[in-house]
């Protein structure tokens, strides 16, 4: 049966309906500053693009998440705090089964069953966008924890300068190595751009500050990706997100960072870095996984 599944970005609110077969159909988005007004009539267009009964709803939400209550605090949403969000969707969906992640558990969830990480047992799955979240997948269940935010490692501190975090702490990684964190510090370099994707533009054409910024954000992100994979024992990394869409003039630094910062460790096997192969329906088809799973 169909799941209607919902994506709780930073930056955009997703919503699709997913076939068995984990085919996206009948895909719509908009902007996340709608907030509740702009979902609520996303998810009702949604569900009115299909004829088949819909009775089970998935979300992937930027976290932190609290499964038990259905709340959610989106670190880079600052008009939700606490927002009821399962509650609401309830009362737009009666009598439908809802279920709950964070964003990058669902795309942990998507790549360890068809995508990049199938085969593997135990698995790191990471966005990096505007935010960056983590999925930790043990023993071929994902990991949750007490209140759903287990693997939500961007706001571990990896430094003590500069990397301003919306969280409020400083030395965050989502304060060094979020697209708009490598932004940020570009911008301090002089680099005269907007956002990351002139920032990956200008850096393949050879801009100096670009690339610094860039080389900034993934030594940081290297740093986490060891300290995770370490404390849980995983050798699988798939990596998803808008900022993995620059292609190699971001993913070559990120695998040089990577080597530099664990070939010391003489790991019984060496880290497997991969691209999310489901791009950005990774976390739409993860979320419509969730539900029923115990």
């Amino acid at each position: 049966m169909p799941v209607l599944a919902i994506d709780i970005g930073a930056t955009k609110f997703a919503a699709s309906i997913i076939t068995d077969s984990a085919e996206v159909v009948h895909h719509r988005e908009i902007p996340s500053s709608q907030l509740w007004d702009g979902l609520s009539d996303l998810l009702l267009k949604t569900r009115q693009d299909t004829n088949e009964e819909i009775s089970r709803i998935g979300i992937g939400s930027a976290g932190p998440v609290n499964t038990k209550t259905g709340l959610i605090s989106p670190v880079n949403i600052p008009g939700w705090r606490n927002f009821p969000l399962i509650p609401r969707i309830q009362e737009l969906f009666p009598s439908t089964e809802i279920a709950m992640v964070g964003d990058a558990v669902a795309l942990a969830v998507a790549e360890h069953a068809i995508g990049a990480g199938k085969g593997s047992r135990n698995m790191l799955g990471m966005v990096i966008s505007t935010g960056i979240g983590g999925g930790v997948i043990v023993e071929n269940k994902p990991l949750l924890g007490d209140y759903g935010n287990a693997g939500f490692f961007g706001h571990n501190v990896v430094g003590d300068y500069d990397g301003k975090c919306n969280c409020g702490r400083k030395g965050c990684i989502e304060g060094y190595s979020s697209g708009p964190s490598m932004v940020r510090f570009a911008n301090g370099l002089g680099w005269q751009g907007d956002d990351f994707r002139d920032l990956a533009n200008d850096a393949t054409s050879g801009d100096a500050c670009a690339i610094k910024a860039i080389d900034f954000g993934v030594e940081h992100l290297a740093k986490a990706i060891v300290n995770i994979t370490q404390l849980f024992d995983l050798h699988h990394v798939v990596v998803g997100g808008g900022v993995i869409e620059a292609g190699e003039i971001y993913w070559k630094p990120l695998e040089n960072a990577l080597a530099s910062h664990s070939t010391s460790l003489n790991l019984v096997e060496p880290i497997k870095l991969l691209r999310a192969q489901l791009q950005r329906d990774a976390g739409l088809i993860g979320a419509a996984m969730v539900v029923g799973l115990e």
